[in-house]
């Protein structure tokens, strides 16, 4: 959960559909279910079975997605947001992926269900994993090696998936995320014969960009704290796009689409 208690949208999941976790944990409680707390010296919680990770650090909340699209014999939920992630800073949400607003086979399920609508990496206009009609999926992305490090100051991960291999079978998309002292900075590279390749990071609506410059932008948060965002990469635009927390419920929010060098790669420093 982010600090606001609530989920962090991954795959098919949306908020008011569910009890709020609170009310779970409350429940398991009554039912004598009591789980054991994962999280080490370096505030990183690493649930190995489902694949994700959250890092807390100071100010800073990460939760990471190294985990299968879902499981094998039935991914019907799934997006195709391998390496996706969510941030929130100083209590509240500040990357969000897109969520789910409706359920179906048309133009905003398939969106929805896009790499495009996630933290992280699209290569030549194409989904990580073949997502297709409204609960579908034929090859899919599978993470590999992935890497955790403390460090003095915080933790470096580092992960791989194979996605893009249906396409060109070299090529691989690796990410890495380096945390320490509310400081965050993620580096992607794509290795393998391509054209493209664009990290998407979708801004929560109540995140606005106050400037930006050919290397840093400046947003403000709804509490007043300004956050620095500095970046390196080929090119960077900032799109509109939109946030669906809930089923029926779309709001229009931001967008940054940062291009990756064949060469160099490219980075997101958060500040």
């Amino acid at each position: 959960t982010h600090p606001d208690g609530e989920i962090a949208l991954f795959n098919d999941s949306a908020f008011k559909i569910a009890q709020k976790p609170e009310r779970l944990f409350e429940y398991a409680k009554r039912l004598s279910i009591h789980s054991k707390d994962p999280k080490d010296i370096s505030g990183t919680t690493h649930l190995s079975e489902s694949g994700y990770i959250s890092v807390n650090n100071n100010n800073l909340a990460l939760i990471i997605d190294v985990a299968k699209v879902g499981p094998d014999y039935l991914p019907g939920h799934a997006h195709a947001d391998t390496l996706s992630f969510e941030l929130s800073l100083h209590g509240l949400r500040l990357f969000v992926n897109g969520g789910t607003s409706e359920y179906g086979t048309g133009e905003i399920r398939q969106y929805e269900r896009s790499t495009a609508a996630h933290n992280t990496v699209v290569v030549d206009k194409e989904n990580s994993s073949e997502v297709w009609s409204g609960f579908r999926v034929a090859k899919r992305a599978y993470p590999f090696d992935l890497k955790m490090k403390k460090t003095e100051l915080g933790v470096h991960i580092e992960c791989s998936h194979n996605g893009y291999e249906r396409f060109n079978k070299d090529l691989v998309h690796t990410r890495t995320w380096r945390v320490s002292n509310n400081f965050l900075d993620i580096s992607d590279k794509v290795k393998g014969r391509h054209n493209m390749a664009f990290a998407y990071y979708h801004l929560h609506t109540d995140i606005k960009i106050l400037s930006h410059d050919a290397n840093e932008i400046i947003l403000l948060m709804k509490n007043g704290k300004r956050v620095r965002l500095n970046y390196r990469g080929s090119s960077i635009e900032v799109i509109d796009g939109f946030y669906a927390p809930e089923f029926g419920k779309r709001i229009p929010n931001q967008c940054l689409k940062l291009g990756i060098d064949k060469l160099d790669g490219a980075s997101l420093q958060v500040s």
